[in-house]
């Protein structure tokens, strides 16, 4: 193990070991965690050589100092956490096993949080949703269709993409949600379970969906009309480029559509419960946690005009008590 480049040692744990009760899709991304940062960064050093100074001038001070090379923009501390815990685990795996002494990660120190990594949603307002709308209906896009389907039920665009005309019920007006499209050894892949393993059932606009049925061959995705399976890269592209068409500035993703569907759905009045079983999310805490500010603006302006109407309150001249009234013996 002396000789042990860590770039080696680390793809061999992740293969053996790190990947042992990791969902799919998480096994993926931490694949290419280490693909795009823990191997560019610390992969030259053996592991041996690996010590606190190494792992924190080499990993989280240049994460932290450079930009990133897809946006352009600082790291945020959530992408620099992630090389940082694969990493860690790994390092601690290696004392476990006896391939090194300690875990040099354990004195490393990670930046701090900014109030502007935490993770925001983007929800459409309503004169975007509906410039949204318009934008789809020009034609340049063959996912258009994903596009509003998403916007009036909230799918997440896998569970969107992984639709075939048997899960849609035209009689009861319900669909049946029960797999996803992941990525999976840099293919696009059928799963049939969902993110948090429940299936559900999401109502839809009769008109968006048994349009479609007539052009889907039975054995087809409805995304795409076809038996391969869409490539979820490109149709967060191909959002931006219908984004772009209607006008459409701050664009964080495909998954902005999800957040409008939750948005209205709250402002319409459904509970959290309720809108929890819809999402398909794990809990309601869930959602709590991602939605709890989404009102807030609605909040404050009702608030405001509470106080408004309170301050006229006090300012109106309140009519005096007869004297009589207070005096009298009856």
């Amino acid at each position: 193990r002396e000789t042990t480049w860590f770039a080696d040692y680390v793809n061999e744990w992740m293969e053996n070991v790190g990947k042992l009760g990791l969902k799919t899709q998480s096994y993926e991304r931490n694949k290419r965690t280490i693909r795009t940062y823990v191997i560019p960064y610390l992969g030259k050093y053996r592991l041996i050589n690996l010590d606190t100074k190494t792992i924190q001038t080499e990993l989280v001070n240049r994460m932290t100092n450079e930009p990133n090379a897809k946006t352009g923009k600082p790291n945020s501390f959530s992408t620099i956490k992630k090389p940082y815990d694969i990493v860690n685990a790994c390092l601690k795996y290696a004392v476990k096993v006896g391939d090194i002494t300690s875990n040099p990660c354990e004195n490393v120190v990670l930046p701090k949080e900014r109030k502007t990594d935490a993770k925001q949603i983007r929800p459409l307002t309503d004169d975007e949703a509906k410039r949204f709308l318009s934008a789809c209906e020009v034609g340049m896009s063959q996912y258009e269709w994903v596009y509003k389907l998403i916007l009036y039920t909230g799918l997440r665009m896998g569970e969107a993409c992984a639709l075939c005309p048997a899960d849609i019920h035209l009689s009861e007006k319900y669909i049946d949600v029960h797999g996803t499209i992941i990525e999976q050894n840099e293919k696009y892949v059928y799963q049939g379970k969902t993110k948090t393993n429940k299936n559900r059932r999401v109502y839809f606009n009769d008109a968006l969906l048994e349009e479609r049925l007539i052009y889907c061959p039975k054995n087809c995705y409805l995304a795409n009309l076809n038996k391969e399976t869409v490539n979820l890269a490109y149709l967060g592209r191909e959002y931006k480029a219908v984004c772009k068409r209607a006008q459409i500035s701050d664009v964080r993703g495909l998954h902005d559509l999800r957040h409008t569907y939750a948005t209205n759905a709250l402002r319409a009045g459904v509970n959290y419960k309720v809108l929890s079983k819809l999402l398909g999310h794990g809990s309601v805490s869930v959602t709590l946690d991602v939605y709890c500010d989404v009102l807030e603006d609605d909040k404050l302006k009702a608030a405001r005009q509470l106080t408004s109407f309170l301050s006229s309150l006090s300012r109106t001249k309140q009519p005096r008590i007869a004297q009589s009234c207070c005096n009298s013996d009856e």
